[in-house]
C-alpha cells in the first residue's frame, strides 16, 4: 500500500498446491515459529524509542495471535491488556459501511439514490452540471465537495486537534450540519475525483436513521454484538475515560479524539480482542452476502491511485494473496489499520499509541516490511524474516542458516526483494557496513541477479569506496545491459574525476 495513506503494499499470495501445504501443516509449531518472529520484529521497532506501545493481531488459516509491545506511557512499566480501549477513529466508518451494505441488501437504499430523497427543504445546491452527489459518492469519499468540511464541523475539529474541545459545552450536531449543507459548494462531478472526507459517513447515519427508524447509535450497538464485539462503544469516550488509552505525539501526551454528530465517520473505541473478533469475522464469513456487498470495490481514482468499497480503501488483487482490503485510522493519539485478505485467509492489526512522523514510519515498518510479508508466505515460513532476525543476532549465524534452509522449499520460502530491501533498510539506518555485508553475501549466493550487483554497487558508493562501487555497477550491467541505474551511477562517478 501507500506510506501513510496506507499503501506501502506489495501485497502477495501463498501459491502452494493443496499436497504441499497439507504436509506443511503437519510440521509441528509452525505457526509458533510465525509468532515468534512476530515477536522479534516488534520488539527490534520499540527498541528504537520512537513508539511507546504496539498492540498487533494477525489471523491465519484459522489460528489467532494477539500481543502488546512496550509500555502506554514511557518509563510507566504498564503494557497495554486485552481491558485497553483504543481510539480506532476511521475504522469506524467500516461499520457504517457494513451498515450501509445490509440496508442495500434489504433493498431500504439504493447506491445510486440522489441524497436530497432522504433531506428535507431545499438542496439544490448539492448536484454539478445535473449530476447529484447520491448515496454512492458518500461511500467512496467522491461527492465533488469544494471544501472537505462546513465551517461548522471544521471549527469543531480543530478544537479537538488542538485539544481545546470541551465534552460539556462544545456541540455540533446533526441539525447544525443540515443547515451548513444548504452553503456548500459542489464544483466537480461527484463520483469522478476522490476527496476523503468525513461528511459522507455522518450523512449516511442520518439516511440509515430514516431507512431503519431507530438511532443510529443502537444500530451500531446491535451490530458490534452481532459481530461479538462485546468491548466496543461509539461516541463513549468520556464515560471509558479510565480504561483509555494514553497516546502520544512524540513525548507530548494528546487530547482525546471527538468525532462530531453522530460519531459515523471515527467514534469509535473498541480493544484489541474486539477488533481481532472482527477480523476473524470476516476472514471466516467472506461469503455471507453483506460482507461481500461491504467489501466490494465501487470507486477507483486512477489519479491518486485510490480504490475505495463501502467505506473501507485501498483495495484490489495482488499477484499472491488475492484481493484484499483494508482500513485506517488516525486520531490524536493513536494510529492503527487493519487488512483483510478474504482470498488467503488472513488479515492483520497493528496499532501504535503514538503518532509523532517517527512513530507512524515504524508502525508502516511493523505492519507491511515485517509482518505482512510472513503471512503471505505462510505456512512456509519466510526465510527473508528469519535472516533478518538472524543477522540483527549474529551474521555468521544468519549466512549459515539461510544456506542451510534456502534449498529446504517445502518449508521455507523467500522473495529476494525482501532481502535486498533489508540491506537499504540497514542504509536509511546509517548502517552502510552492514548494508555493505548484506549485499556482498547475497550476491555470493545469487551471482546471476544484477539487481544485486546495483545494490552493493549504491551501498559502496554512499560509503564513497568508489572503486568497488565500479566494479559492482559494471557487473551488473555485464549481466543486465538495461540497468539504468548502474549506468547512472558509473557516469557519476567518472564526473568525479577521482585520480587513478
Amino acid at each position: 500500500m501507500k506510506q501513510l495513506k496506507l499503501v506501502l503494499i506489495g501485497l502477495l499470495i501463498l501459491s502452494c498446491n493443496s499436497e504441499k501445504k497439507e504436509k506443511i501443516s503437519e510440521i509441528p509449531d509452525t505457526f509458533t515459529k510465525l509468532t515468534s518472529l512476530v515477536d522479534a520484529f516488534a520488539e527490534n521497532i520499540i527498541k528504537k524509542g520512537n513508539s511507546n506501545s504496539f498492540a498487533v493481531a494477525i489471523y491465519k488459516d484459522g489460528e489467532m495471535y494477539q500481543n502488546y509491545y512496550g509500555e502506554i506511557d514511557k518509563g510507566g512499566n504498564n503494557k497495554p491488556n486485552d481491558s485497553s480501549l483504543y481510539e480506532i477513529a476511521s475504522i469506524t466508518k467500516t461499520f457504517t459501511g457494513s451498515l450501509v451494505a445490509k440496508a442495500v441488501l434489504a433493498g431500504k437504499i439504493s447506491l445510486d439514490d440522489d441524497i436530497r430523497k432522504y433531506l428535507e427543504g431545499d438542496y439544490s445546491n448539492l448536484e454539478f452540471e445535473g449530476q447529484p452527489i447520491t448515496v454512492k459518492h458518500l461511500l467512496t469519499h467522491s461527492m465533488g465537495l469544494k471544501n472537505k468540511l462546513t465551517k461548522g464541523f471544521e471549527a469543531i475539529r480543530n478544537k479537538v486537534t488542538s485539544g481545546t474541545y470541551d465534552f460539556k459545552t462544545d456541540s455540533y450536531t446533526m441539525d447544525d450540519l443540515l443547515l451548513e449543507l444548504k452553503e456548500v459548494e459542489v464544483n466537480k462531478k461527484p463520483g469522478t475525483m476522490y476527496t476523503y472526507n468525513s461528511l459522507g459517513p455522518e450523512l449516511l447515519a442520518y439516511i440509515l436513521e430514516k431507512v431503519n427508524k431507530q438511532p443510529f447509535k443502537r444500530q451500531m450497538n446491535t451490530l458490534f454484538k452481532e459481530l461479538g464485539m462485546n468491548d466496543t462503544y461509539l461516541d463513549e469516550s468520556i464515560k471509558y475515560k479510565n480504561r483509555l488509552i494514553n497516546g502520544y505525539k512524540g513525548d507530548t501526551l494528546a487530547p482525546i479524539d471527538h468525532n462530531p454528530v453522530y460519531g459515523a465517520a471515527g467514534g469509535a473505541i473498541s480493544t484489541l480482542p474486539d477488533l481481532s473478533q472482527y477480523m476473524k469475522f470476516l476472514v471466516d464469513n467472506k461469503a455471507e452476502p453483506w460482507v461481500k456487498e461491504a467489501s466490494r470495490l465501487l470507486f477507483e481514482d486512477k489519479e491518486e491511485d485510490e480504490q475505495v468499497g463501502y467505506l473501507w480503501q485501498n483495495m484490489g488483487f495482488a499477484e499472491k494473496e488475492g484481493y484484499y482490503y483494508s482500513k485506517t485510522g488516525t486520531s490524536n493519539r493513536v494510529q492503527s489499520g487493519v487488512l483483510i485478505c478474504p482470498d488467503s485467509d488472513y488479515g492483520i492489526i497493528v496499532m501504535v499509541n503514538n503518532t509523532s512522523d517517527e512513530a507512524l514510519n515504524d508502525w508502516v515498518k511493523l505492519f507491511f516490511r515485517d509482518i505482512e510479508p510472513m503471512l503471505i508466505t505462510y505456512p512456509k515460513l519466510n526465510l527473508a524474516s528469519i535472516f533478518r532476525i538472524d543477522f540483527n543476532e549474529n551474521p555468521t549465524k544468519a549466512y549459515q542458516n539461510f544456506r542451510t534452509h534456502k534449498k529446504d522449499t517445502l518449508i521455507y520460502d523467500f522473495d529476494l526483494r525482501d532481502l535486498n530491501n533489508f540491506g537499504y533498510d540497514l542504509l536509511n539506518d546509517k548502517q552502510n557496513h552492514k548494508a555493505i555485508e548484506v549485499f556482498k553475501f547475497l550476491t555470493e549466493e545469487f551471482p546471476e541477479n544484477a539487481n544485486i550487483y546495483d545494490s552493493l554497487g549504491e551501498s559502496y558508493f554512499i560509503t564513497k569506496d568508489y572503486k568497488n562501487a565500479l566494479i559492482s555497477f559494471k557487473k551488473a550491467l555485464e549481466l543486465n545491459p538495461d540497468m539504468k541505474t548502474s549506468r547512472n551511477y558509473i557516469k557519476k562517478i567518472e564526473e568525479l574525476k577521482l585520480p587513478k
